[in-house]
């Protein structure tokens, strides 16, 4: 972690240490174990960019269960961002992470797959409403 290549971008993936939350506390001890995870930028540019704000918006990415995709979750195919296996990024679990300690960018996603997870955010926090 800490090798960052700049700038960093909304709609960015990048290379990050993440622990899932049903993860904590799980090995002997109480102790989690991290894991380099891929995480989706979803923080706006300008504060990106600002370098005095040492933090980034991002949701985290798995391979895992990718046939069960709820509301908040957004699907990417292989290959899209240089994802090697179909994935999903979890928009429910979207943190704070110290751009220090971003890794290595793995990809970009699409515009239209970013449009998506803008609307999926706006739905999620409560800004909009979903249509019945």
């Amino acid at each position: 972690m800490g090798v960052q290549q700049r700038p960093i971008r909304r709609g960015d993936i990048h290379w990050a240490t993440y622990v899932f939350p049903h993860e904590w506390g799980g090995s002997p001890g109480g102790t989690s174990i991290e894991k380099q995870r891929p995480v989706l930028i979803v923080q706006n540019d300008a504060d990106n960019e600002n370098e005095l704000y040492p933090i980034v918006q991002a949701a985290p990415i798995t391979t895992q269960k990718t046939d069960r995709i709820f509301e908040q979750d957004v699907l990417l195919p292989a290959g899209e961002a240089n994802l090697q296996q179909t994935s999903k990024v979890l928009l429910g679990l979207t943190q704070p992470f110290l751009k220090a300690r971003l890794g290595h960018k793995l990809g970009r996603v699409s515009p239209v797959r970013m449009r998506e997870v803008e609307l999926k955010l706006l739905r999620l926090f409560g800004f909009v409403r979903k249509r019945r």
